[in-house]
């Protein structure tokens, strides 16, 4: 395998693996997979697709938790609902618009 020296900003050099030929393609494979899985990756430039892709995932978990909260609202017993409470009374029944 070929070995390249790098330079360091300390003034001393070590030595680092090119990646095969095979792992550069397997790389560019996953970037490829990454760019179409994350919004606007498709036109991000590399040094920014991680982090939108971070911030993607951030977005994405953040949904979960509010499905999961809506969830347990929703499936609450219409006896849980507070009385009055029309908004959760017809979520609980099904009927409810605005999710």
């Amino acid at each position: 395998m070929e070995t390249r020296r790098r330079q360091s900003s300390c003034g001393g050099g070590r030595r680092r693996r090119l990646p095969s030929s095979s792992s550069r393609a397997a790389l560019r494979r996953k970037v490829r997979e990454l760019r179409r899985l994350v919004p606007g990756g498709e036109d991000a430039p590399d040094g920014s697709l991680l982090v939108r892709a971070a911030d993607y995932i951030a977005r994405l978990r953040a949904q979960v938790e509010l499905l999961k909260a809506l969830t347990a609202i929703c499936s609450a017993a219409p006896s849980q609902v507070p009385a009055g409470d029309d908004e959760a009374e017809a979520c609980v029944m099904g009927t409810c618009k605005d999710y």
